[in-house]
């Protein structure tokens, strides 16, 4: 009976002292992964979003996961103006061409744009020889 109760108190203490890691370890997580939320705020860093003549509301959406490091030793604000660069890889006969949109503190956006909620179809473009004779056309992909 003694070694019952014995064995009982240990685990009540082994099960208790397992919560309270795991309450500590859910606190410590917690204040990693709202770190980041609250260095874009202290960085002004946002979604970039603006309504034109028409009423019309775009939105641009920054890129999830980049580095906020490299943007706390930048003296330049973030957002506009935007440098859109492109990212070329070649593999065999393919061709991905990617876009970059950079804010001129270094932080990046996502390359397609939403209008009023909606995300807008990829751009169209044609490719033309010396004489501007269209020789190929097709539309961009996202993904």
């Amino acid at each position: 009976m003694i070694n019952n109760s014995s064995a009982k108190k240990k685990t009540i203490i082994i099960i208790v002292s397992a919560v309270v890691a795991v309450v500590v370890i859910g606190a410590l997580l917690r204040s990693i992964f709202s770190a980041p939320a609250s260095s874009r705020q202290q960085l002004g860093l946002s979604s970039l979003s603006m309504t034109d003549e028409n009423g019309d509301k775009w939105l641009l959406e920054l890129v999830k996961g980049q580095s906020l490091s490299r943007l706390k030793n930048s003296s330049s604000k973030t957002g506009p103006p935007l440098l859109i660069k492109t990212d070329v890889q070649v593999s065999g006969r393919d061709v991905s061409i990617g876009l970059v949109v950079e804010g001129q503190a270094g932080e990046q956006y996502v390359g397609g744009v939403q209008k009023n909620g909606q995300w807008q179809s990829a751009p169209a473009f044609n490719t033309v020889d010396e004489a501007g004779k269209v020789i190929a056309s097709g539309k961009f992909n996202y993904g």
